[in-house]
């Protein structure tokens, strides 16, 4: 069983889990090396950068992590300055740090970063454990910790990593997500009763899909090389899956309107079944992606 299990080639996935575990063992090593209080900021702040499984999210995190860094540390030094002024400003400050902290979590990495950073400053500089502790001490040790974690990152990913050619590996993992997700919505309207609970389903899942998709097309402009990896051929398939979503949105909102069985109805079918063609021959699957049979099938005759 373990040899079948060794001699198969690993997953994207697989391979993916081991670099992590590579860099984070190694993040510990350089921890117990560097031997000063806050070292753990380190492992912290390489936590942050992987966290989430993608390859193409990687260095996008770490940019936008050590300049998210270091504007954090400089106005969380700011905000505790203010504090010390009046500690009834803390009142307003920690409140307001925290809200925006998760309030702004969908935009740029770099944003959040700032208000999580200033939060561990001023509640590290308010609530230390100990009495001797100093602010500029922690600031110093913060940035060095989170540059170590920048420099490996990208030591990591740029010269060992980059081999295995994981990129091309996420992006065929993503398409055949895509492509199954797709499938699970022809499959539904080449039914005769198409159950509504089920399309709402499949769409959100389609859905979040394309968005895994979107976002990989967008980080990749961070991952080194990315045109070999993303390239005309990718780009056509995002739009083209985006596209034939729409339609096929629009194809089962039809059915239940007066356009149902028009002449424009019957455009929009054909112009989504050579859309399908046209995915099927650009990702060479041996699966049947087009409409056959069912209630929309039926109502352009």
């Amino acid at each position: 069983m373990l040899k079948q299990i060794i001699s198969q080639p690993l997953s994207y996935r697989a391979i993916r889990a081991l670099h992590i575990c590579i860099v984070f063992g190694f993040i510990i090593f350089v921890q117990e090396f560097l031997g000063f209080p806050q070292a753990g900021w380190a492992g912290f702040s390489l936590m942050m950068i992987y966290a989430g499984f993608d390859n193409g999210t990687t260095l996008f995190r770490a940019y936008h992590r050590f300049w998210g860094m270091i504007l954090g540390l400089f106005s969380g030094y700011i905000l505790w300055f203010i504090g010390h002024l009046d500690y009834r400003l803390l009142i307003l400050i920690i409140p307001v740090t925290v809200f925006f902290a998760y309030f702004l979590v969908g935009r740029a990495y770099s944003v959040p970063t700032i208000f999580t950073v200033n939060t561990a400053v001023i509640g590290t500089g308010y609530f230390a454990a100990h009495s001797e502790f100093s602010i500029t001490a922690f600031l110093v040790d913060y940035t060095v910790c989170t540059i170590f974690a920048f420099v490996i990152c990208v030591v990591f990913e740029f010269f060992i990593f980059r081999k295995y050619g994981l990129m091309k590996r996420f992006i065929a993992d993503t398409q055949k997500d895509v492509v199954n997700h797709l499938l699970g919505l022809i499959n539904l309207l080449n039914q005769e009763k198409i159950d509504r609970s089920r399309w709402f389903n499949a769409c959100i899942n389609f859905n979040r899909s394309l968005n895994e998709v979107n976002n990989l097309v967008s980080n990749s402009a961070f991952e080194h090389s990315s045109e070999a990896a993303v390239g005309d051929e990718f780009n056509r398939f995002v739009l083209l899956t985006n596209k034939i979503f729409v339609a096929l949105k629009a194809l089962y909102s039809a059915y239940y309107t007066k356009r149902y069985h028009k002449h424009d109805y019957n455009q929009l079918f054909l112009q989504v079944q050579q859309d399908l063609v046209e995915l099927q021959q650009l990702i060479n699957s041996q699966q049947n992606l087009t409409i056959q049979s069912g209630t929309i099938y039926d109502a352009q005759k």
